[in-house]
């Protein structure tokens, strides 16, 4: 079983599971000890799985993704949500291929660590470089076409904050000026696939909703949706409380979108049960859902791109 490896700079230490994913599982701020990744509920199961301690009981793509959900950070290509086909016919599952993959560590110091995987749904390489310095974690990837014909695809970073950095309320900015609720799993009494001016979300009975404001524990909301018209490309939550803030930046060329999660302890049933407080930010190059959901990466034979986010880290004022 491969290894699971830490980074780590004075001021934050980051674990990765090139096994699985080349999920960044934790990311602690060591300032505090806090670690502002998500857990699942269920994740000494996961845990087992991965250690070939329990086996996988769903059968369903989305089922066994979900089952294997550690929480934690991962990479979503070449589809992002339900499984699909893509336009050349090939079958893809829940959340894509390179999120499950297993990634071959290439160059490794102490600040920064080179993986590569290649896929079998589609024929596309990744290159990853995972790069620690100060407080911010940086994530660069090259994703090339390893075929002769055109390819079409999702790509999307999936970090899933939670934890003691998530308890309490927080707050959230980012540089998008519009907020699309998503056309199946939206925020309740909003319409589906409704734009709204960020951050105010206006219901059907007229009241609003300030997405802003993360609210406390006693309170629950699920919400999904998408972010976009984005005058810069970045995002923060911020928790007051703890001093501390976690920054999102990244090079919108290819991920002109940011999928908008929250589940704050509001689905009753399967999969969360309401034992779940967890928010995510995540840089896509497609919408959620809906009639015009397409992604804007398209590569022709043999071509590749790169891309790139920072997750940072930052004391605030009390």
């Amino acid at each position: 079983m491969v290894e699971m490896i830490t980074l780590e700079t004075e001021d934050i230490t980051v674990v990765i599971d090139p096994g699985r994913g080349s999920d960044i599982l934790s990311i602690v701020d060591n300032r505090t000890g806090t670690d502002v990744m998500f857990s699942s509920p269920w994740r000494a199961r996961a845990d087992d799985i991965r250690e070939g301690a329990a086996a996988v009981t769903a059968t369903g793509s989305m089922e066994s993704w979900l089952e294997q959900y550690r929480g934690g950070w991962q990479t979503l290509v070449p589809n992002a949500g339900a499984p699909r086909t893509a336009t050349n016919g090939a079958p893809l599952g829940y959340h894509g291929e390179a999120s499950t993959a297993s990634w071959t560590v290439g160059e490794l110091t102490t600040g920064s660590i080179a993986l590569r995987s290649e896929l079998f749904s589609l024929p596309l390489g990744l290159d990853r470089r995972i790069t620690v310095e100060g407080h911010t974690v940086t994530v660069a990837d090259r994703i090339t076409n390893l075929s002769g014909s055109g390819l079409t695809f999702d790509f999307a970073q999936h970090p899933a904050l939670g934890g003691a950095f998530l308890d309490g309320e927080c707050d959230i900015q980012t540089g998008a000026r519009t907020f699309v609720n998503d056309f199946e799993a939206g925020l309740a009494g909003v319409a589906a696939g409704s734009a709204h001016v960020w951050p105010n979300v206006v219901k059907e009975d007229g009241t609003t909703i300030d997405l802003r404001k993360v609210p406390g524990n006693n309170v629950s909301r699920s919400a999904f949706g998408w972010l976009t018209d984005f005058d810069g490309y970045w995002a923060s939550v911020t928790n007051p409380k703890l001093g501390m803030s976690v920054r999102l930046d990244w090079d919108g060329t290819y991920l002109p979108y940011a999928w908008f999660w929250q589940e704050l302890n509001g689905m009753p049933g399967w999969p969360w049960y309401g034992r779940a407080r967890v928010l995510a930010i995540e840089p896509s190059s497609t919408q959620t859902s809906g009639p015009d959901r397409a992604s804007v990466i398209a590569l022709g034979p043999h071509e590749a791109i790169t891309t790139s986010i920072t997750m940072s880290l930052v004391a605030t004022a009390g």
